[in-house]
């Protein structure tokens, strides 16, 4: 049986937001940061592990912000040194002439997508993502006391959404799964039409500047809306009014 993160799953549904699992694999997220500023990136069996994948464009940038560029120079030049031999015969192979030229191009920029597309830290939250998952579904199906908390809540990024469903396509029976879906189908109408009419107050806001500064609720429904839309890939925290 998967590992549970009960506590944690009842956390992020006490906590402000669009989305719990946004809220749970943010505060991961960081977690696994933090930790990679520390000894955490000079251990063997990580080291082992991003040798191969390396990082994200994301998550280069995010760890390159932190204190320890040391660290990351080390994890950085035995990655690239692991890689180089593959890269340069894809990058070599793709300079040469010849009739196949297109072919040899089609395969060193594959290679080359490969190696941005891998991500050791990409992988560790999606691992938490699906163990989050399961979580949810569990205590929906087996807590009575977490049902209140998942029936007020917002559902869910439409992103992990999507993941929800999925994983409640692995994980509930059929009846079940369709008592699951009927009520966060109720869930996700209601919040993605409340954010309609907040997104269109914010408009309004903007447009009416003798209102001032407006309602909270006003100022933050652009970043909810996005949040809504976008998941993880839009930071709630960054957003101003303007």
């Amino acid at each position: 049986m998967r590992k549970l993160e009960i506590s944690k799953v009842h956390d992020a549904y006490g906590s402000p937001g669009e989305c719990p699992l946004c809220t749970l694999l943010q505060a991961a997220e960081e977690t696994y940061l933090q930790s990679f500023t520390h000894s955490r990136v000079m251990e063997p069996n990580v080291r082992v592990k991003t040798n191969e994948s390396g990082f994200c464009p994301d998550h280069y940038r995010k760890l390159y912000a932190r204190e320890n560029k040391l660290g990351l120079a080390l994890v950085v030049h035995t990655h690239l040194a692991g890689k180089l031999p593959g890269l340069k015969a894809a990058i070599d192979a793709g300079a040469a002439p010849g009739r196949r030229g297109k072919e040899r191009l089609e395969s060193a920029a594959s290679q080359i997508a490969r190696l941005r597309d891998t991500c050791f830290l990409c992988d560790l939250l999606r691992e938490d993502r699906d163990r989050y998952c399961f979580t949810v579904l569990y205590l929906w199906e087996k807590d009575e006391e977490f049902l209140p908390e998942f029936r007020a809540s917002k559902g869910f990024c439409l992103p992990h959404f999507a993941d929800m469903i999925a994983a409640a396509l692995r994980s509930l029976r059929p009846d079940r799964r369709g008592r699951w879906m009927e009520e966060t189908a109720a869930l996700m109408t209601g919040a993605l039409e409340r954010l309609e009419r907040e997104v269109h107050a914010f408009t309004q806001l903007h447009r009416d500047t003798s209102r001032g500064l407006g309602t909270e609720e006003e100022r933050t429904a652009l970043a909810r809306t996005l949040q809504k839309l976008a998941g993880g890939e839009f930071r709630l925290e960054r957003a101003g009014a303007g």
